[in-house]
């Protein structure tokens, strides 16, 4: 996965589900493809939820560092192993407060018709507290017209 011109985000995709706190965490280094039942593969419809760190304590910036950096209009390019691409464009980019991010329909939109994308990271301009950002962001993609 990538964003297409300035590089910002440029990582491998693996499946992730949720952790034992009901967090979507996928390990370092990677997006994780919220893989649960009942939720798309991007490309397919309803929206696919993609996370993955912005930091780690351990090595520093990580996959989704510059995440907060992509704007609207941005090409976000999917590839599979296949070779396949599927290309989204931003249409916003935004922080969310945590709590919030859970009960936002714009982002768990799985019923959709149309392939939708979604990136979450934490949003770094927000406190850290207990050794996480109390803050998400959020990119919101689809399809090109």
């Amino acid at each position: 996965m990538s964003a297409r011109g300035d590089q910002l985000v440029n990582a491998a995709l693996v499946p992730t589900g949720l952790d034992t706190h009901g967090i979507l965490a996928p390990p370092p280094g990677v997006a994780g493809w919220y893989d649960e039942r009942g939720w798309p593969k991007p490309g397919f419809p309803g929206a696919s939820i993609l996370a993955g760190h912005i930091n780690t304590r351990r090595n520093g910036p990580d996959t989704f560092a510059h995440l907060p950096q992509v704007r609207a209009g941005a090409v976000v390019t999917v590839r599979y192993s296949s070779g396949d691409e599927v290309d989204f464009v931003v249409t916003r980019s935004a922080p969310v407060p945590k709590t919030q991010v859970p009960k936002d329909d714009s982002i768990w939109d799985a019923a959709n018709r149309r392939p939708l994308l979604r990136l979450i990271t934490c949003d770094p301009t927000t406190p850290v507290k207990g050794g996480h950002y109390v803050g998400t962001w959020v990119v919101w993609a689809s399809p090109p017209q």
